[in-house]
């Protein structure tokens, strides 16, 4: 089995022993923006006047965006991607035998006690990959070396904010762990009625049943999603050359911001984060993909922007306080009100506001077939 997979594998079989580091890339935008250009003000019904110093028109090309056609059709490859899915979410491995080096991954059972009490969030039986770094510091360290079979008794520490639980936080805990066996090659079950009636809990009896299910499943998905396939297909049309100077700047800087964001939330450093996003490290980052994300956020905002100009797309006052409240949800570690988050980013959650209020008027106007 390939690191890779083995990396996947573990990452979807994850318990709440793990540190919590994250492996979703984040879409930010830009936050106040200050360039060169015609002023533009959008006026109409609006209680949040928000002024440009540039005319986005000038900066990106819009294509066709009315009544743009959108397929919601779910087709057998989709049906068959999400088989495949199941599949690999209930894959096992060849069990293999020896001593577990770095670099493998292991089948492990544990339990974990705080000062002679066993844990329940502590406790169970999971996949490990050995040096990845996932798991509590000093848990894959003492798993590594140990003969399978064979039981271990180790204690780690417990960060603050890992498990949001006092009676964990910050503790000592004393892990009894086996190695049941060292994972070999991936076997995928065979896509049977029988691994149907499994996996559904015998809610469904056969294949076919579960096909219908799926492709149900998925329209629903697609139905859900149509306002960003829709707009991803207009964004596809547009085309920028160019980006006023200060909008690229703090385009750059709100990429940063989001996986900052992203540290705090998950409660990591920001030397963490980066290289649970697979770089070695902050400056690794900037030197590679800052500038093309920058590029794609900047592209983004200036769609929306010229498009909001062309059609006078706007929104309330109470809208924006209301996307304010659900945005804060995820970041009161970091402000003490949603007043206060929104002093911060005013610009940036402007722009969010019109990019959602764009994506809703084209996803309106769009035609859906399927």
């Amino acid at each position: 089995m390939s690191k890779n997979k083995k990396k996947a594998k573990l990452q979807k079989k994850q318990s709440r022993l793990s540190n919590k580091k994250i492996g979703i890339m984040v879409a930010v935008a830009a936050v106040v923006v200050i360039a060169a250009g015609a002023m533009v003000y959008w006026q109409k019904n609006r209680a949040v006047d928000e002024k440009l110093d540039y005319d986005p028109a000038k900066y990106v090309k819009i294509g066709e965006y009315k009544g743009v056609q959108v397929s919601l059709e779910v087709t057998d490859e989709d049906i068959q991607d999400e088989i495949d899915n199941v599949r690999e979410d209930n894959a096992s491995y060849e069990q293999l035998t020896g001593t577990t080096q770095t670099g493998q991954t292991i089948r492990a059972s544990f339990e974990g006690y705080v000062d002679g009490k066993k844990m329940d969030d502590t406790c169970g039986e999971d996949y490990v990959e050995l040096g990845s770094g996932d798991w509590l510091d000093g848990f894959e360290e003492n798993l590594t070396g140990v003969n399978t079979g064979d039981s271990v008794v180790f204690t780690v520490p417990v960060p603050e904010g890992t498990y949001g639980d006092p009676a964990l936080d910050g503790k000592n805990v004393e892990f009894h762990a086996t190695v049941l066996y060292i994972c070999g090659e991936e076997i995928l079950p065979e896509y049977s009625d029988d691994f149907v009636k499994k996996v559904s809990k015998n809610k469904y009896k056969t294949t076919a049943e579960y096909n219908e299910y799926l492709k149900k499943k998925l329209h629903k998905e697609n139905e859900d999603q149509k306002a960003e396939y829709a707009w991803s297909d207009v964004l596809e049309t547009c085309e920028a050359d160019q980006y006023p100077k200060s909008l690229l700047e703090d385009c750059k800087q709100e990429v940063l911001q989001g996986y900052y964001d992203m540290a705090a939330v998950y409660n990591c450093s920001k030397e963490e984060i980066f290289p649970a996003f697979g770089y070695d490290s902050e400056e690794t980052f900037v030197n590679s993909d800052l500038e093309p994300l920058a590029e794609d956020t900047a592209k983004e905002y200036l769609a929306a922007q010229a498009i909001a100009q062309k059609e006078n797309i706007s929104y309330t006052r109470e809208e924006l306080q209301e996307y304010i409240k659900e945005q804060y949800e995820d970041m009161t570690d970091e402000y003490d009100s949603p007043e206060a988050f929104e002093k911060d980013r005013k610009g940036y959650l402007e722009r969010q506001m019109l990019l959602e209020q764009v994506k809703n008027w084209i996803a309106d106007h769009a035609k859906y077939s399927g």
